[in-house]
């Protein structure tokens, strides 16, 4: 029999299932001979070129001599980053350094996403006072499949010393949400690898790998337009009042993507009785983790714009900076109903005594794909291959590829103790997605 392929269905509606591959894998001995000899049409362990290892044996504190079932995931691709529809390739290497008895090796591919937090609360009673933590949570599955590479649920196997290779597929569903780590949740996608030893602590090996959900900036009006702002504000004194200080604030587009430029413009008129110290200005990500009774707000910094230059009064500036986008998810992250995030741009003008200052806020779009010549179809299709040389509906086969870069916000620890990850869980704990950067010398060209 040949291996029958493992294909995830297009529905963002969790399906659990369980396949049992025939001998579509390979398995050699350092010293000599066949463990378990492949069927005559089962095909052979692919060359597994630009192979990306993410997991390396055995785990921090773990001595080598209590490990007789050494595990590794490597996916085919550099870096580990797909697009929804297409297929994540790979294998595992197992290392058996003495007979081992075994139930089973399977690999489990999961996508899901998860928000939890804590808050502590008083509560107030005929007695005193005391506290509460309470808990907020929510999540998501979008697939959770699982495949026999060895054995069932049923009957033991004993493994003879030697070294194993066991090739994997998964074709992703296409409409999955951007992979994304946060503080207080993530959207991840991950493969498990485990021997399942009986009445003994399994061995397993854990891998993350990227899903970017293309934003193309073509298809938002407003990625196109300039972003135009304007606040002023009146200063009182006993009976004064004095003239308005107005800040405008300018973007050429709305829209841009990792590896663009901002050119920010602001301009200071200042026909006050009050001088402006200074500017200070920030781009934040903002996120929205939805739980199912609450919804928890928080903002990280990516970039900080400082302006020392004072405007006195009845003075006027001009101020520019250059801002440069690092990676980052794109915005909205779109299929995910508990997760969501936008970028804000924030410029300050800072006065002295206890007037207020002026502040504006403009909301930014952050894709995949930059804006382009306005008549050019979006959906190009992908040419496939090892590594993505244009991301899947790519507005322009002349635009240079993209590079694919761990993001700007670190990410968390990928073990699961509730998915049985302990001790025996071998791996790189911690996990960064990568998304694409472009590397554009000037802005695309653009035609009203």
């Amino acid at each position: 029999m040949s291996r029958a392929p493992l294909i995830f269905g297009a529905s963002n509606i969790a399906t659990i299932s369980e396949l049992r591959l025939p001998w579509s894998v390979s398995a050699r001995r350092r010293r000599g001979g066949e463990v378990f000899a492949p069927s005559a049409s089962a095909p052979k362990p692919k060359q597994c070129l630009g192979l990306t290892t993410l997991l390396y044996p055995p785990p921090a504190g773990t001595h080598l001599a209590t490990m007789p079932v050494i595990l590794r995931i490597s996916f085919d691709r550099p870096y580990a980053a797909y697009y929804g529809g297409e297929t994540v390739t790979g294998r595992v290497d197992m290392q058996v350094d003495k007979p081992t008895q075994i139930r089973a090796v399977t690999i489990t591919f999961r996508g899901e996403a998860s928000v939890h937090w804590t808050e502590t609360k008083s509560k107030s009673s005929g007695t005193g006072s005391s506290t509460e933590t309470v808990t907020y949570s929510a999540s998501e599955i979008y697939f959770s499949n699982k495949v026999y590479f060895v054995g069932g649920d049923s009957g033991d196997i004993t493994l003879s010393p030697g070294d194993y290779v066991y090739a994997f597929q998964c074709l992703l569903p296409p409409t999955l949400p951007n992979s994304f780590e946060g503080v207080h949740g993530h959207i991840r996608y991950t493969t498990k690898a485990v021997v399942h030893r009986p009445w003994k602590f399994d061995h397993g090996a854990r891998a993350a790998f990227t899903v970017v959900a293309p934003l193309d900036l073509n298809m938002y009006p407003q990625a196109r337009a300039p972003i135009e702002r304007e606040q002023s504000k009146h200063f009182c004194c006993l009976w004064c009042k004095s003239g308005p200080l107005t800040m405008s604030v300018r973007v050429p587009h709305g829209g841009y993507v990792p590896g663009q430029t901002i050119l920010l413009q602001i301009q200071i008129d200042n026909a006050s009785t009050t001088n402006v110290r200074n500017l200070r200005g920030t781009l934040n990500q903002v996120v929205r983790w939805n739980a199912t009774s609450k919804t928890k707000v928080t903002e990280g910094r990516m970039v900080d714009l400082v302006f020392d230059r004072e405007v006195k009064a009845n003075d006027s500036k001009v101020f520019s900076q250059m801002i440069n986008v690092p990676p980052v998810p794109p915005s909205n992250l779109n299929n995910c109903r508990i997760i969501d995030l936008e970028y804000l741009l924030t410029v300050t003008a800072r006065v002295g005594g206890a007037h207020l200052n002026l502040e504006i806020k403009a909301p930014l779009l952050i894709g995949t794909f930059p804006v382009v010549i306005a008549d050019l179809s979006p959906a190009y299709p992908y040419p496939g291959g090892p590594s993505p040389s244009a991301p899947p509906g790519s507005p322009s086969p002349d635009l240079p590829p993209p590079s694919y870069e761990e993001c700007f916000f670190k990410g968390n620890s990928i073990m699961d103790a509730k998915d049985g990850d302990n001790e025996y869980t071998m791996g790189i704990h911690n996990f960064t997605p990568r998304y694409p950067v472009w590397n554009l010398i000037s802005p695309p060209q653009i035609l009203d």
